[in-house]
């Protein structure tokens, strides 16, 4: 009896081994499946319209009229020298740089050098994301939601969501732009391309889209 007792817990010490590498095997396998039908996936969504389709709903561009002020959101460079290229061509009385202080500043630089003149800068350094830019402008700049006219210079995927945030802040007349050599690129790229761009910028896009709603900053 005790040779029997002793030998059987090496045997089932001998069989961990065997149904760990079992069990592992089955969540290779899964994982495998599930990396494979991922990329599926995303080749038939990358191949069909509905990208573009969705992309497109993103865009809240209206015809440009004078304003008091173009406020141009933090980020890639080329949103300032937008802004600047609407100032200098008599589109707003005053140009407002939106970021964070180090951003705030290479901003200014930037519209500076692209010929802005610094009488007809206003620089707001509070804002760090988004739903930061409305509040922070109208209190350190001195902007009136209610009555103010605006033209609000940001990226095309970020245009729906800003707007949203400004209109959630009670901005009344703002018009949305995006950089024109942004508008010039989205049109003469090939569709397969344009289509793997636009894929990247709605995986970051839409669920920031789904966060601001569920925080109630749109």
């Amino acid at each position: 009896m005790s040779t029997k007792n002793s030998e059987q817990p090496d045997s089932l010490a001998a069989n961990r081994p065997r149904q760990f590498r079992r069990r592992l095997g089955r969540v290779a396998r899964w994982i495998e499946h599930l990396i494979t039908g991922a990329v599926a996936l995303l080749v038939l969504v990358w191949a069909s319209p509905l990208p573009p389709r969705v992309f497109r709903a993103l865009d809240c561009q209206a015809p440009l009229q004078p304003a008091r002020f173009i406020i141009c959101l933090g980020g890639d460079p080329s949103r300032v020298i937008e802004a600047t290229r609407l100032l200098n061509e008599g589109y707003g009385e005053r140009l407002i740089l939106s970021n964070n202080p180090g951003g705030a500043a290479m901003m200014r630089m930037l519209a500076v050098e692209w010929g802005a003149s610094p009488g007809q800068i206003l620089i707001d350094e509070h804002s760090y994301r988004t739903a930061d830019h409305p509040g922070s402008i109208q209190r350190h700049c001195g902007v009136d939601p209610a009555q103010d006219t605006c033209i609000v210079v940001t990226s095309y995927a970020h245009l729906l969501r800003s707007k949203l945030c400004f209109e959630k802040a009670g901005y009344r007349h703002i018009c949305m732009r995006e950089p024109r050599w942004e508008r010039q690129f989205r049109v003469y790229r090939s569709s397969l391309k344009n289509n793997y761009r636009i894929l990247t910028e709605l995986f970051y896009e839409l669920p920031a889209l789904l966060e601001y709603r569920l925080r109630g900053h749109i």
